[in-house]
């Protein structure tokens, strides 16, 4: 797993369950706006260039798939060989998944570790281990970064649950989670931890496959709540095309 670490310094600063009373279910436009700019971020850790280019120089993505991205006035901060950040008036983690993910999910196995979050807490080993490989040196730059910032807002964006869950636990309890197509990677105790935190945004697409695994019945669960895309794929999307689903087992 290659994970960039990026800075972005802008002058503006299934099954699922019922949602609970009083809690939406739909977005509105202006939410779905600001989810496509996020989404554009963790595009962006894919292009080889961002992740194997070194402080001071822009980010940039030859793909065509993160304009907003280019358009700022972005540079890479802090590079390290398995990690990605970036700040839009703040700091933005901006993790890429494996491109062994199929091989994972082949695999069919997923082993449980402690994270030591909270009691009776599990996570998928392969996704909690792959966040302790950077877990040191991103904690001691996000650190050493809101600190030069303090107005500046945190977030974590991609494939990281570990690392917004962890970096709430370490001094950053604002920090919100931009999640895409992220599998299951929780048992009930460390998701509903997770979603207790608040500022969770994590999204799926209903075709798919992998936020479907592992399956239900091996134990693990999800993050509330899920933003569900039902456009068609390769197509432009919609607010009325994005459904709010509360609880664990989406």
């Amino acid at each position: 797993m290659h994970l960039p670490l990026l800075s972005l310094l802008v002058a503006v600063t299934g099954l699922s369950n019922a949602a609970p009373s009083g809690l939406h279910t739909h977005i509105l436009a202006a939410e779905l706006a600001q989810f496509e700019f996020w989404v554009q971020y963790a595009a962006a850790a894919y292009c080889h260039y961002n992740f194997a280019s070194k402080a001071g120089q822009k980010l940039t993505c030859w793909a065509g798939n993160c304009p907003d991205v280019e358009a700022a006035d972005t540079s890479i901060a802090y590079d390290y060989s398995n990690t990605t950040t970036t700040d839009t008036s703040g700091h933005y983690l901006a993790f890429r998944g494996s491109y062994s993910a199929r091989n994972w999910i082949a695999d069919g196995e997923f082993p449980y570790t402690d994270p030591k979050l909270c009691d009776g807490c599990e996570a998928e080993i392969g996704f909690w281990s792959s966040w302790e490989l950077a877990r040191e040196e991103i904690i001691e730059f996000a650190n050493a970064a809101v600190d030069a910032n303090p107005d500046y807002e945190l977030a974590v964006v991609g494939h990281s649950l570990a690392a917004a869950a962890d970096l709430r636990g370490n001094g950053h309890p604002s920090a919100e989670l931009y999640a895409y197509a992220s599998p299951r990677v929780t048992n009930p105790a460390l998701a509903q931890y997770i979603t207790a935190q608040s500022n969770n945004y994590r999204f799926t697409h209903t075709n798919d496959p992998v936020p479907k695994l592992p399956i239900l019945t091996m134990g693990y669960v999800r993050v509330s709540p899920e933003y569900y895309v039902t456009a068609p794929n390769n197509a432009t999307v919609s607010a009325n095309q994005v459904q709010v689903l509360w609880g664990e087992i989406n």
